[in-house]
């Protein structure tokens, strides 16, 4: 037993790796492959780029969902929302305070509650008897992930045209806008088929994985969507956010968890209900009102003093370990 355990957890963690690397292959192919197709750099920062940091959370909840495992695909992005904000924003604050840009309170904080609000609507018996996410609320879900990409590139292109994104460095500018120059079609295609080809593998190594640790331990499959992958899937964020918080630039990490958040619920949820009624089981409330309450956490703290403080970062590292316990024991 003492192997299989060391064996699947080291499936698990390659199976992360190859995963994050396929999401980053897939974005930097299908980007400069767009750029080179005359896609402005804005619609491909809000778009390619922003959807590579869900790609983890949307392949293994696909791949879950494809083995009949529902509680795993719901519980990773419920999850990974508590680990974005309690886990992620925590320790980029602890490295260095997070100043706020006023945008984010006016836009991206209230699309994000938006998205949680329908997201409770749907799940609720306020107008059905079932605590499920139907094939129709996914589609909702997804028309209204379109309409918060057209939004965003209609802002963009009125308050700058070109202007990036938080996500996209002055570094992949430089390299989209002179993709036309030097496009090679073979590897950026090769880099395309690659990241897809390591997307598949690295979330079924991750799954099979989950799969053990339900079966071996005698799991709720839901809990191991809320902590195991849903930590796994939210370790690239972490390391993406905690390297720009060592370089200075830590105030890039809260726009990029709350755009992550959104995209999770809008796109994720939305297409896996799209493909397969969602059950929300017992194990998955309590999370789901965690979730909103480490939100509003987040926004009073952000409403409060504009910042969030190294003292602040260790309470949100400290409740996100006081969740893993809870989740393990309760």
């Amino acid at each position: 037993m003492i192997l299989s355990v060391f064996g699947w957890t080291f499936i698990l963690a390659v199976g992360v790796l190859i995963l994050v690397k396929g999401a980053d292959f897939l974005v930097d192919g299908g980007g400069k492959t767009a750029a080179y197709l005359g896609v402005p750099a804005i619609v491909i920062g809000l778009t390619l780029v922003s959807f590579g940091t869900s790609l983890p959370e949307l392949a293994s909840s696909l791949n879950a969902l494809s083995k009949g495992k529902q509680g795993i695909s719901v519980g990773n992005v419920i999850g990974s929302n508590i680990a974005n904000i309690l886990l992620v924003l925590g320790v980029s604050s602890l490295i260095k305070p997070i100043s706020v840009d006023r945008k984010l309170i006016k836009r991206e904080l209230p699309i994000m509650f938006g998205a949680m609000i329908l997201l409770a609507l749907f799940a609720s018996t306020f107008y059905s008897s079932t605590y499920a996410i139907k094939r129709w609320e996914g589609l909702l879900l997804l028309i209204a992930f379109i309409a918060y990409i057209g939004f965003f590139v209609w802002v963009a292109f009125k308050e700058g045209g070109e202007k990036l994104t938080d996500e996209m460095t002055e570094m992949e500018k430089e390299e989209y806008v002179n993709a036309k120059e030097d496009f090679d079609w073979s590897p950026n295609i090769l880099k395309i088929i690659g990241g897809l080809v390591g997307i598949a593998v690295g979330s079924e190594m991750m799954i099979r994985s989950a799969i053990f640790y339900i079966n071996e331990f005698n799991m709720i499959e839901g809990v191991v969507g809320l902590t195991i992958i849903a930590l796994a899937t939210s370790l690239p964020e972490l390391a993406a956010s905690s390297v720009a918080a060592f370089k200075g630039e830590a105030d890039i990490s809260l726009g990029n968890v709350i755009g992550s958040n959104t995209f999770n619920i809008l796109m994720v949820l939305g297409i896996c209900a799209s493909i397969i009624p969602l059950d929300f089981s017992a194990e998955i409330f309590p999370s789901f009102f965690i979730m909103i309450l480490v939100s509003l956490f987040l926004t009073s703290i952000i409403y409060a003093g504009k910042k969030i403080t190294r003292p602040v970062g260790a309470v949100m590292l400290g409740l996100y370990f006081v969740y893993i316990y809870y989740m393990f024991t309760v």
